[in-house]
């Protein structure tokens, strides 16, 4: 994972490491903690959400990116395959990949114009003009673990109506045609997180998680078809199975992952 902050000024862009807030966790984690709160027993623990005005997607055709600002306000883009280039003005040009992310604040967006390459897709937030904030640390490249292939694994992760799970394909993350942003979704906030090798038995998400991964390698097991789905940078998986069964979670190295809560009704 890689992480950047890009902005312009007199002397042209710059481009900086982004430090941001990351909850840590290395090691196993009961199951119990989350049957507890998705059956009630437990109040929902605290996420410490960061507030975002939307999430939206698009797929960049090879060239010069020029839609990168049609939104207003601070973005933080998360590059889900392919490759976008920005060059500094000191001439230095820093290639972003799969599940790099970067920052560009509101007076720089319309000015930054990167170069895409490779079936380059997107997904973007709409962030707090002080985001990331006081809390913000430099963060570890975590676990260089190679997509096989050229593919995002894009997986949604649901309950059945036997109360297990069952993966599906998950397209409508990306709806709109080829250089055009998807229609803007109302998401409930946003959080990182960083785990390093850990297992969790059978357990519900008790929230929806859309989780974009950005290094290591998480292996999620579904309990309908006993099918196992593994995500590592750029991938995603939306998980929305709140109660019943649940999945089985397998981190393997140092896994970063963005976590985008969605309430149901803004699912899609």
């Amino acid at each position: 994972m890689k992480a950047v902050g890009i902005s312009t000024h007199a002397d042209g862009i710059q481009i900086r490491p982004l430090p941001f807030p990351s909850l840590y966790r290395k090691g196993d984690v009961p199951a119990e903690f989350y049957r507890r709160q998705a059956s009630g027993e437990a109040p929902k623990a605290e996420l410490n959400l960061r507030p975002a005005a939307f999430l939206r997607t698009i797929i960049v055709p090879d060239g010069k990116f020029t839609k990168l600002a049609s939104e207003r306000g601070a973005l933080l883009t998360f590059v889900i395959c392919g490759e976008l280039s920005v060059t500094s003005g000191a001439g230095q040009t820093t290639n972003l990949v799969s599940g790099d992310v970067f920052l560009v604040d509101a007076d720089s967006a319309s000015r930054i114009v990167p170069t895409a390459r490779g079936n380059c897709r997107l997904a973007q937030l709409g962030v707090a003009a002080d985001w990331p904030g006081p809390d913000a640390k430099p963060q570890s490249p975590g676990t260089l673990t190679p997509r096989r292939g050229n593919e995002p694994n894009i997986k949604h992760l649901y309950q059945g109506k036997d109360d297990r799970t069952y993966f599906s394909a998950y397209p409508q993350l990306f709806p709109a045609p080829p250089n055009e942003w998807s229609v803007p979704r109302t998401p409930a906030g946003f959080r990182f997180m960083c785990w390093e090798d850990g297992f969790i038995d059978w357990h519900p998400e008790v929230i929806n998680n859309l989780a974009i991964f950005l290094s290591g390698e998480l292996e999620l097991e579904s309990g309908g078809d006993r099918a196992i789905e593994t995500f590592r940078a750029g991938d995603v998986c939306l998980a929305s199975d709140r109660t019943g069964e649940g999945h089985i979670d397998r981190a393997r190295g140092a896994v970063h992952v963005a976590l985008i809560v969605i309430d149901t009704e803004h699912l899609w």
